[in-house]
């Protein structure tokens, strides 16, 4: 294992949508609407949003302020690839509503994912949640499993959930999170990555 930390898990910023928006194009084939993240990070005061950041990787360069106070026509933020993935929540009151998960199609089985899951998991106990809940695509067994792994359970369907093909999501959710059997199996989940994965989380 490295010195130094593989991912690096913080908060996303506006800086950060060119590349948060190029992992999705990559990852769901109706993506959110352009502006979504924006209107998340800064007006919804419910949401969480991180990404997973390559520390070995620099980010990419930002053009110099204007001279002039007017702004005919905007810079557009300069992609980069140190981002590798993203992930958000919604806080509502007592449940934690995980909104989407994505990686990088060059990064994937690597346990960003699961990195990310784990992080937002500990978050919403400390900010007192007592459940997680979320959708995933019926076929998607993988992303399935992983929930599986940290106590999910089927929870219902919602018909032709999926705007592109019309596909029914499965809700599912967690156990208490607070309980000790989520515990457990959190602590042990996150020992068990970090065997294979370095990672720091800056929340």
């Amino acid at each position: 294992m490295a010195d130094g930390p593989e991912i690096v898990i913080e908060p996303m910023q506006l800086a950060d949508l060119p590349q948060v928006r190029r992992i999705e194009k990559a990852s769901f084939s109706v993506p959110w609407p352009r502006d979504s993240y924006r209107r998340e990070i800064m007006d919804n005061q419910r949401a969480w949003y991180f990404v997973a950041r390559r520390p070995d990787v620099e980010p990419p360069p930002q053009p110099p302020p204007r001279r002039f106070p007017f702004n005919l026509w905007p810079r557009a933020p300069v992609p980069g690839n140190d981002i590798v993935a993203f992930g958000g929540m919604w806080l509502m009151i007592d449940e934690s509503h995980i909104t989407t998960i994505a990686v990088d199609p060059e990064y994937r089985r690597r346990g960003f994912a699961e990195a990310l899951i784990i992080e937002m998991a500990k978050l919403s106990r400390l900010r007192g949640a007592t459940r997680i809940t979320l959708e995933v695509r019926m076929s998607n067994r993988g992303a399935q499993n992983l929930y599986r792994k940290y106590g999910f359970v089927d929870h219902g369907v919602r018909p032709r959930y999926y705007s592109d093909d019309r596909e029914d999501a499965l809700i599912m959710w967690s156990e208490p999170i607070h309980g000790p059997d989520f515990h457990a199996r959190l602590t042990r989940n996150e020992r068990d990555l970090s065997e294979r994965l370095n990672w720091a989380a800056r929340l």
